[in-house]
């Protein structure tokens, strides 16, 4: 118990000392590597490290907390926080119970996020006094008496020490001297910071060391076998009959469904006589996502249904039909994509669609017969197609694709500047960058003049940037950001006045 707690006390003190006031930067994989080291070390010496493949997991969870230090993306840096956390409970339950289970996955996530609260009193309880004491156990209750009546003497002695202090200083001023000098010292070391700053650090620091101790010793008690078994036993059982008849009727509907979209949306586009296709082509994606995920919960819950033949068939069927349906998903995307540019929620869309073609793959074949843990491949899949969406700098992605869109064709298509200016940052600084050396000289007026209020918008947005990260801007080494280290020599040369005249803009990039 007592290396869970030195783990635990220098893991709150390194919190403490990375993100106190600091926004996130390096730190973070600077505190997950020794968190993970740490956490992994207590589990050895518990002997509860019963499946090594588990530490695998560590290497999404460094990489996403990489992602704080090489790109600065407002959004996944909040919401990196919640997956990071998780994907370690993750790692710790694939290692000490040897196998994720799809059983009361969600349930047990939740109870390894908030159970460490209270396990701390199950830890003090379990510590015992001769872990710091090297003495025979007849000798404890001996030294806690001791303890209590050394505390009682402190108490008593320092405030008597005090009105000594007081009065001998008052009758000797080469005494009060020594005191001033060191009254000084004291008030000097806390000059930089305020006493309630103070005060709410270490309240961070006990309460963190408090739950870190708590979260270890979650995975060193192993209390969830008799609970799966109970949870096991209420699992749905619906009858084949059931089972086969809704999935007979779904296929049909997805069948004449599937016809309708080969013949409007991916042969005769636009083709067909009083038929607003444009309309028609560019809604419904969100809708169809849905249903795709429906059809998914639906496969699911018929896999504990007896796998008979004819179930096998309409299983296969609807499969192919979810995959047509993502498909529909996704091209219709494009077409509204085309039309009104890049958000995160489309790009979004995709990478959720692509990730449950690629779910539907081990799925179709466990149904075929492959023997395969279908849960923990679709987990992993989910996984490495979130670690990819942080990588691709989504960002600069939207900004080229909406600026490239516009530049393209600026007398008739439209740009959200607005938008690029508000929902990207300092990743998307080359491509906002881009829109400043656009020639208006075969632009109308009207054209021209929209060209001049986007470029207004990007300046100002870039102004900003210039002003926080410029040259005067040195971080905290814990604060270490590329992307942000970057931007003074990206703007650097890049004339940012308002006056319109002056349209040579640096692109050397």
């Amino acid at each position: 118990m007592k290396k869970i707690l030195y783990s635990s006390l220098f893991l709150s003190i390194l919190q403490s000392i990375l993100f106190w006031d600091k926004i996130p930067g390096i730190s973070v994989v600077l505190f997950i590597i020794p968190t993970i080291l740490l956490v992994l070390y207590n589990l050895n010496e518990k002997q509860m490290i019963n499946n090594k493949k588990g530490i695998l997991w560590a290497i999404p969870i460094i990489l996403l907390s990489l992602t704080y230090f090489i790109f600065n993306n407002s959004l996944f840096q909040i919401l990196n926080v919640p997956v990071i956390f998780v994907l370690i409970i993750i790692m710790c339950i694939s290692i000490t119970e040897g196998k994720i289970s799809e059983s009361r996955f969600i349930r047990k996530i939740l109870g390894k996020l908030f159970k460490p609260f209270s396990l701390i009193f199950e830890f003090i309880s379990d510590f015992e006094v001769n872990e710091f004491f090297e003495k025979e156990k007849e000798n404890q209750n001996e030294k806690i008496e001791f303890a209590k009546k050394l505390g009682k003497s402190i108490l008593i002695s320092i405030p008597v020490i005090i009105i000594i202090i007081i009065l001998l200083s008052s009758a000797d001023s080469v005494f009060e001297n020594i005191f001033k000098d060191i009254s000084e010292l004291i008030s000097k070391a806390f000059s930089n910071a305020k006493i309630s700053d103070v005060i709410w650090r270490i309240v961070c620091i006990v309460i963190s060391c408090i739950y870190i101790i708590g979260f270890i010793v979650t995975f060193t008690k192993n209390r969830d076998t008799e609970e799966e078994k109970f949870e096991d036993s209420k699992k749905i059982n619906l009858s084949c009959l059931t089972i086969n008849t809704l999935l007979t009727s779904l296929n049909i509907i997805y069948f004449i469904f599937s016809i309708i979209q080969f013949k409007y949306l991916f042969i005769n586009a636009g083709k067909t006589a009083n038929f607003d296709y444009a309309t028609y082509a560019r809604t419904g994606f969100f809708q169809l996502m849905f249903v795709s995920f429906i059809n998914l919960g639906l496969i699911k819950v018929s896999k504990n249904v007896q796998n008979e033949k004819f179930s096998k068939i309409l299983k296969i069927f609807l499969i192919i039909f979810t995959i047509i349906i993502v498909i529909s998903a996704m091209f219709r995307m494009h077409l509204y994509e085309q039309e009104y540019g890049y958000t995160y929620l489309r790009l979004f869309v995709y990478f959720i669609l692509v990730t449950e073609i690629l779910i539907l793959v081990p799925v179709l074949m466990e149904i075929c017969g492959q023997k395969l843990d279908t849960f923990k491949i679709s987990l992993e899949i989910i996984v490495i197609m979130y670690v990819i969406l942080n990588f691709i700098n989504i960002d600069y992605i939207i900004a080229k694709n909406n600026i490239d869109r516009y530049l393209s064709d600026p007398e008739n298509a439209t740009l959200d500047a607005y938008y690029i200016a508000r929902a990207t940052g300092t990743d998307a600084i080359k491509e906002k960058i881009k829109i400043l050396n656009q020639d208006d000289s075969k632009l109308s007026y009207e054209k021209k003049e929209k060209l001049k209020n986007i470029q207004g918008i990007i300046k100002t947005d870039l102004r900003d940037y210039k002003l926080r990260y410029g040259s005067n801007y040195k971080p905290n080494f814990s604060e270490w950001n590329l992307s942000k280290l970057q931007v003074y020599k990206l703007l650097e040369k890049v004339d940012l006045t308002d006056k319109s005249s002056s349209l040579k803009y640096y692109t050397e990039y």
